[in-house]
Order: C-alpha cells, then sequence, then structure tokens
C-alpha cells in the first residue's frame, strides 16, 4: 500500500473509536462516561466511586473515589 491509501485509512479507524477513558477533571475530580466505568475504576483502586453530577457540555459523568 502506499501512503495515499493508507493514510485516509490510518485516519477513519482512528475517528472511530469512542472515548472510554476516566479523565481528571480537576483536584479530585474525575469524568468517566459511565457510572459503571466510574465504579470500576475506583474498585481498581480500592475505593468506592461518589457520583457528583453530569459533566457539563460534555458526555459523561462526574465523580470522585473515596
Amino acid at each position: 500500500m502506499n501512503l495515499r491509501t493508507l493514510l485516509p485509512l490510518v485516519l477513519a479507524i482512528a475517528g472511530c473509536s469512542t472515548p472510554n477513558e476516566v479523565v481528571r477533571v480537576r483536584e479530585g475530580v474525575l469524568r468517566a462516561p459511565t457510572s459503571a466505568d466510574a465504579s470500576n475504576y475506583c474498585r481498581e483502586k480500592a475505593s468506592t466511586a461518589r457520583m457528583l453530577g453530569k459533566a457539563q457540555a460534555e458526555a459523561g459523568i462526574l465523580f470522585r473515589c473515596e
């Protein structure tokens, strides 16, 4: 394959993925796509998730591990 056919294919594959990761929003506050993702993330850290509400202007929820 040459570069002209490979580059669009790579860009198409990269653009089709959904963000399913936990991201730090500010000190102690994290954002996850779903409450299940938040609970799983905190469980891995040996703590429990405290839901803080829906993330503004974004998909997902805000939470804190306690």
